[in-house]
């Protein structure tokens, strides 16, 4: 016995080192063949390859490093080999693999991706390869040394870069320019500043300098920075250097720099003028507010409104009575930045000005509702609230709805006075204002103005008022407990209107009071709560409704009651959650149709359900005539709805049969074209 385990363990072993070594043979096979890889090969095997370093732990790169070399190093590679090799030592690669680079430098076809490779490397030995080959490149490959010098910031390179910036290869020398401005130190400032170039790299010295600069600035040397920047700001340097010079100088010299920055904001350059604006933005504080505020006048327009988006920036309330006047200007856009500039800046004693601008409309209008609902500061609201009595119909009715968005409720009492008021659209707007600013205890008062609302459109803005106030209460029951008081009094007509309110409010205590008034024997009562049902979002009215369809008193409300049966079943919600349920009751409700239009809105229904009981409603249709074509449409649109799998299939299958036997041509044109997206 023991004899026969030894014997299956040695089998095993065997079994086990034959697939090892057919393994190991595979892999040597894969890696052997990318040194044969040409572009337009399959690239399996560099793949495989490359998802197995990629997510090789860090301990294994060596490895996969002498593995990489030596497909560096196979006689015969090719390029793409090598290509690919290189790629893969930027992922694995140490100080092992810079000596097998370092010729690659110079070689006309592998320059680019040596360094690829080696660039990244934190190694000096990859800057003493970079300086080599600096000497022996040629063209191109000297231009991509160049750019690793200056992505590596090798500091010893400088004195190998001064003579380079005069090279007549003008691409070399604009390398060795910007490579100076990234390796910043003083020696490469000092070549940079004694550099005489060709007019063409003028701007490429300027650049690389103010390089040089930010360098000073980030290590604290500010005043040495601040120089660098003015000489930049000479007349005649190109605007963008100008630009860049400006903030710079602004970040180095705070306010001593303002002098300048104001000069350049007063220019009527646009681009100096935002560049000035920019620079102002990072000194900010009192001293640039007031040398702003003491050459608006003189500033075009839109200096103007950068320098007012300046003061907003730097919080300078102070200036709010001088943006004031600006909102005087005969410039729009001036005009629009004042009003913008005094929500953030200004404070109640800009009400009055603000309220009188609203009237103008336009954008200057629109701006100043907004800055009246973001105005800050201590009794805003009730200024505006103070203003309505002195301001035209239309702009009372604009300022009530910047009053809304306040959400300031120690002003309801003043504002239900405009409840009243002469003009329908001060009325409406004060509804919605109140629906949006009432709280819990204040409802039952709401109910009474919606009751007492004419016209229509003013009851109907009372009526969305009473929701919305309804709807922040916690508690389905409680939620309605107003609406349900104020029944008990009400006359038929209110009586409407708050079953209306109940039926967009939902819930199982409005459903009861809905229910109940159906059976009132007042007709105009019967006709408020069937409607109401038929407004219902949740399913505790789905069997109401299905018996109203048969049962309701008049034929308008039966079409009225299972159009809100058809709206009920397929809302989106029980779609996502059953479409095979929510297609069943759709098949239910066809059965209670007696009208062509209300079977057609089935079929619309069922159009948007990937089931194929839905799809099965639907074909059942296609032999009514009256509503074939809808009918065939519908199961083209099941059909596309589906994922693919056997169930499209079969839907794809209905599609087919609709394509071949349809007599309408728009229909035949819809099912070939989801036939061909199969």
């Amino acid at each position: 016995m023991r004899m026969m385990k030894l014997f299956f363990v040695v089998m095993i072993l065997c079994v086990a080192a034959g697939r090892y070594s057919v393994a190991a043979d595979q892999a040597a096979d894969t890696w052997a063949s990318v040194a044969k890889y040409e572009f337009g090969a399959s690239r399996t095997n560099l793949y495989a390859i490359e998802e197995e370093v990629r997510s090789a732990p860090a301990k294994k790169y060596g490895q996969y490093e002498e593995k990489i070399l030596a497909l560096l190093n196979t006689p015969g590679a090719t390029y793409e080999a090598k290509d690919f090799a290189c790629r893969m030592l930027r992922v694995v690669g140490s100080e092992k693999c810079v000596p097998v680079l370092a010729p690659l430098l110079t070689d006309e076809k592998m320059a680019h991706m040596a360094r690829y490779a080696i660039q990244g490397l934190p190694f000096s030995s990859v800057d003493e390869a970079l300086r080599s080959a600096l000497g022996k490149a040629k063209g191109n490959q000297k231009v991509g040394v160049i750019s690793s010098i200056a992505a590596r910031g090798d500091k010893k390179a400088v004195a190998l870069l001064q003579p380079l910036v005069t090279d007549s290869d003008a691409a070399v020398a604009k390398a060795a320019i910007s490579a100076l401005g990234n390796i910043a130190t003083p020696d490469a400032l000092s070549v940079l500043t004694e550099a005489k170039v060709v007019d063409c790299l003028k701007t490429v010295v300027m650049e690389s300098r103010l390089m040089c600069a930010d360098a000073l600035l980030a290590k604290g040397k500010e005043g040495k920075a601040a120089d660098i920047y003015k000489e930049m700001l000479a007349d005649g340097n190109p605007r963008g250097i100008k630009a860049a010079a400006i903030t710079g100088l602004a970040r180095a010299d705070g306010d001593n720099a303002l002098p300048k920055v104001i000069e350049m904001l007063k220019s009527q350059d646009g681009s100096s003028q935002r560049a000035a604006g920019k620079a102002l933005m990072e000194i900010k504080g009192k001293e640039t507010a007031k040398a702003v505020l003491d050459v608006m006048g003189c500033l075009s327009a839109d200096a103007q409104v950068i320098a007012m988006n300046v003061l907003v920036a730097s919080g300078a309330k102070a200036a709010a009575h001088e943006i004031g006047k600006m909102t005087s200007s005969s410039d729009d856009a001036v005009k629009i930045a004042a009003i913008r500039a005094l929500a953030e800046l200004g404070d109640a004693s800009n009400v009055e000005l603000l309220a009188g601008l609203v009237k103008g409309g336009g954008d200057v209008g629109k701006a100043a509702v907004e800055s009246l609902a973001r105005l800050k500061g201590k009794g805003v609201s009730d200024a505006i609230t103070k203003t309505l009595a002195n301001v035209d119909a239309a702009s009372r009715a604009t300022l009530i709805g910047s009053l809304a968005e306040r959400q300031s409720p120690e002003i309801i009492p003043d504002l239900m006075k405009y409840a009243d008021d002469v003009d329908e659209t001060v009325r409406a707007e004060t509804m919605k204002a109140l629906g949006a600013l009432i709280q819990e205890k204040e409802i039952p008062v709401l109910i009474g103005m919606m009751l007492k609302a004419k016209p229509e459109r003013v009851r109907t803005a009372a009526e969305q008022a009473v929701q919305m106030a309804s709807a922040k209460v916690k508690g389905e029951g409680k939620r309605v407990e107003p609406l349900v008081a104020a029944m008990k009094d009400a006359k038929v007509e209110e009586r409407a209107v708050i079953l209306h309110c109940l039926g967009r409010l939902g819930g199982d205590k409005a459903l009861e009071i809905v229910r109940a008034n159906i059976k009132d024997k007042d007709e105009n009562v019967q006709d408020a709560a069937i409607r109401a049902m038929a407004d219902w979002t949740d399913e505790g009215a789905l069997a109401d409704l299905r018996e109203l369809s048969k049962t309701a008193p008049k034929e308008n409300l039966k079409i009225i009651a299972f159009r809100g049966l058809v709206k009920l079943i397929a809302l989106p919600a029980n779609v996502k959650k059953s479409p095979a349920k929510t297609a069943k009751a759709l098949a239910e409700a066809m059965s209670l149709a007696s009208r062509p239009d209300e079977k057609k809105l089935v079929l619309g229904s069922l159009s948007g359900i990937a089931d194929l009981a839905a799809l099965d409603a639907a074909q059942k249709c296609i032999q009514d005539e009256t509503l074939k074509t809808e009918a065939e449409l519908a199961c083209v649109k099941i059909a596309q709805r589906f994922r693919p799998g056997k169930e499209r299939d079969k839907a794809m299958a209905v599609v087919k049969t609709i394509a071949a036997t349809t007599k309408a041509e728009s229909v035949r044109k819809q099912a070939e074209s989801a036939l061909n997206r199969k």
